[in-house]
């Protein structure tokens, strides 16, 4: 279990994150008032969706714009690689420096950083990052298709070694049988570390593993502000998201996953 601003990831239901995916500081500082207003205990920053300037410095002056608005909610730093659904392409150094930057505001809780960067990085990026007071996303996104379960597994362990606090896989699905093979990857994991971990079955077929968190053992999920404004397939307005949560709630039984094999 994780605890960031007195909010306990892996306990009871999974967080609620929603993205702010604007292009314009206008349009991101619209979005990010209704983030503080909305029941998300989690609001993302999608920084490779920011395109009025491609300087670091300027970025980070917009991530301190946002910070600014939300004291109260934990602060998602993402800069989202184009091979993993992202806006644009980056070159290492750019996604190294970005990082960086964004952990050396001291105004973020969270970064996401994708594994297959960190591959290529080495244990010292993850490690500079932390560092800097940050807690550490490392995902893995496939938006082809739902890698063997073997292979999901192994990019868990792996996240683990290189010092992740939270490891996140994301997939398309092609068929039911991908979906329910997602929802059952954090319990087959735990038979090999207890890294708290985030499953998403993505499109309008894999919907049910957005909401069904506490149950499999899926520490986050992530809805949209409204229909438009989401930053993968398949994400619920937050509002609904709440709600269908709070309807799957499971009162006084130990059900969760994490729960049942970790005790966490």
């Amino acid at each position: 279990m994780l605890e960031i601003k007195n909010i306990k990831i892996g306990d009871g239901h999974p967080k609620m994150c929603v993205p702010i995916t604007g292009k314009t500081t206008e349009e991101i500082a619209e979005q990010t008032n209704l983030a503080k207003q909305s029941v998300a205990e989690i609001v993302e920053w999608r920084a490779d969706l920011f395109n009025e300037s491609e300087e670091i410095n300027d970025m980070m002056e917009t991530l301190e714009m946002i910070a600014g608005i939300l004291p109260e909610k934990i602060l998602l730093f993402t800069f989202r690689s184009v091979e993993e659904g992202g806006n644009r392409p980056v070159s290492l150094k750019m996604y190294h420096d970005v990082c960086l930057a964004a952990a050396g505001t001291q105004k973020v809780d969270l970064i996401d950083i994708e594994f297959g960067k960190v591959e290529f990085l080495g244990r010292k990026f993850v490690q500079d990052l932390k560092i800097q007071g940050v807690k550490i996303i490392m995902s893995s996104h496939d938006y082809d298709q739902t890698p063997e379960d073997a292979t999901m597994i192994y990019r868990i362990g792996v996240m683990n070694q290189f010092g992740a606090d939270i490891g996140k896989i994301a997939a398309m699905p092609h068929n039911l049988q991908d979906v329910l093979r997602m929802m059952n990857i954090v319990s087959r994991a735990r038979a090999f570390n207890e890294l708290p971990i985030a499953t998403i079955s993505m499109s309008d077929l894999g919907k049910a593993s957005r909401i069904t968190g506490e149950i499999t053992g899926s520490v986050l999920t992530f809805g949209s502000l409204e229909e438009a404004q989401g930053s993968a397939p398949g994400q619920i307005p937050i509002d609904e998201l709440q709600f269908i949560l709070q309807t799957l709630h499971v009162k006084d039984q130990q059900v969760n996953s994490n729960q049942v094999s970790s005790n966490e």
